[in-house]
């Protein structure tokens, strides 16, 4: 399964609109919060991207890391405030997620051509 140059170019597009989109969703609700993004947005757009990119095999080994980085952000919050809670859990959590699911992206994109059909 190979993924071609307009497939990418469609790609990036389709992420550069959800971008518009965000932005004056954002604008128009006129949130005054701290975060100017919507990142479990960003994270579940990246993860069907990356599907689409890599098949249905490829990516349980990333969601399989992604569970662990989760589990293991919890570990720390327990440790460093003493207790789980969870309006504290989920802006970081989303936030990294977009980050790792960016990362895998940009992996599937570069890598996907090599990976053997499974």
């Amino acid at each position: 399964m190979t993924v071609n140059i307009k497939v990418i170019i469609l790609e990036i597009i389709l992420l550069l609109i959800v971008g518009v989109a965000e932005h004056l969703l954002l604008k128009i609700s006129h949130k005054v919060k701290k975060n100017k993004h919507l990142w479990w947005e960003w994270t579940i757009i990246l993860w069907i991207l990356i599907i689409f990119n890599l098949g249905f095999y490829w990516p349980a080994y990333p969601i399989a890391v992604w569970m662990i980085l989760a589990l293991i952000l919890i570990g720390i919050q327990i440790v460093h405030n003493h207790e789980f809670i969870y309006r504290r859990y989920w802006p970081v959590f989303w936030r990294y997620s977009a980050y790792y699911a960016l990362i895998i992206y940009i992996g599937s994109l570069v890598f996907s051509s090599w990976l053997p059909l499974v």
